[in-house]
């Protein structure tokens, strides 16, 4: 009797083993987690699987979904690859990194819903935030020698553009900018061959220009003349200092040029402020490829602070890269510039009272013989003498 219910006992245990074990190797074969039918067909209907070769087929389909012909698509891809290399890769249905960079280009261009484009390539809403930010980390490290180390050289004008975010939770109105939307600031100095030199993002939209300027870096070192400009030139007859071309937001200042504020000028003022409008063309022309070519800085950005700016820096980093790989041609004409060696000294007062004085001198050379332009005048609403 013992011995029969001895060999039940046992029985009963194997029983309630197997059927552990089963449960077991069913929890190993079963995923770790639900992912939908729709996402499981990226690898066979996915547009990076379904339209990414036949877009390589048509270069003009290419650069339109892209803003970037397919031989600057292969060497961004060579610079970026290195830093987007997982370091372990487990997951048999991963994303090439070649569609992770063409799904962010894509909707850097574009500008579109993070969930549309996501859709599109079969990627869930969540998995696009988390490759968004990798790839627009990858851009910067890759691209960060694209902007040039700051030289006598390379300045030329400064300006400030509001990129509008979704507001973040709690912030009042810290990022509010007086345009009416939530913002950070996006404070850029170019060349005249419209590449950035010096980027600073991240400011408050509630900062403004001036503030955002001021806070930088660089900023910091211009306000208080540590930075290398070149040596004084002499311009009708009087020395004068290299400066950077500001627009009326930023404060006029030894190394800052800006125009002539008020609604009553003379006609000199208003011909001094048309020129220097010109020069600042530059930096307005700049923001406008930038946001003609990456149209999510155009558009609301829906992420975070932290995660806008990175996206705008990596916007940034590719609009100097194409402006070096695939540069678009502008017909500017050429401003004639005199040295004169009739050598004035220039006055030493307030550093105000000195900015004024260049200004003042920059307005008659630009009014005089040497330094106009046959068609200032009209060009700047007055009549010629």
């Amino acid at each position: 009797m013992s011995s029969s219910k001895n060999t039940s006992l046992i029985l009963v245990v194997s029983m309630a083993a197997c059927i552990v074990a089963l449960e077991e190797e069913d929890k190993r074969q079963r995923p770790k987690y639900w992912v939908s039918p729709y996402l499981q067909e990226r690898a066979l209907k996915g547009r990076y699987a379904s339209d990414f070769q036949n877009l390589l087929q048509t270069p003009s389909m290419f650069f339109e979904n892209f803003h970037m012909p397919q031989k600057s698509f292969n060497t961004l891809f060579g610079m970026v690859e290195q830093y987007l290399i997982p370091k372990r890769n487990t997951r048999p249905d991963a994303i090439p990194i070649k569609a992770k960079l063409a799904i962010v280009l894509e909707f850097l261009a574009s500008g579109d819903l993070q969930r549309h484009i996501g859709s599109t390539y079969r990627i869930s809403k969540q998995h696009f935030g988390v490759i968004l930010l990798q790839v627009s980390i990858a851009i910067w490290t890759a691209l960060r020698d694209e902007f040039p180390k700051w030289t006598t050289g390379n300045m030329l004008i400064v300006d400030g553009k509001h990129v509008a975010i979704k507001g973040p939770p709690n912030c009042g109105s810290l990022f509010y900018n007086y345009k009416g939307f939530h913002s950070i600031v996006l404070m850029a100095i170019c060349n005249a061959h419209y590449r950035f030199t010096y980027i600073d993002v991240g400011a408050f939209g509630s900062e403004g220009d001036m503030n955002a300027f001021s806070h930088s870096a660089l900023g910091k070192q211009l306000l208080l003349d540590q930075l290398p400009f070149p040596e004084d030139n002499v311009i009708n007859g009087h020395r004068t200092p290299y400066y950077i071309v500001g627009d009326d937001a930023f404060p006029l200042h030894k190394r800052i040029m800006k125009p002539y504020s008020g609604k009553d000028l003379h006609r000199e003022e208003r011909i001094f402020n048309y020129r220097l409008s010109r020069a600042h063309r530059c930096i307005e022309n700049a923001f406008g490829i930038l946001s003609a070519r990456w149209m999510a800085v155009q558009r609301t950005l829906l992420s975070n602070p932290c995660k806008a700016q990175k996206i705008i820096v990596a916007c940034c980093a590719l609009h100097n890269f194409l402006m070096r790989e695939s540069p678009a041609t502008y017909s500017m004409q050429e401003i004639p510039s005199t040295v004169l060696t009739d050598l004035r000294p220039c006055r030493r007062g307030r550093p105000q009272d000195f900015s004024k004085e260049v200004r003042n001198n920059l307005k008659e050379y630009l009014n005089g013989s040497a330094g106009s332009v046959p068609w200032q005048d009209e060009s700047a609403g007055v009549q010629r003498n």
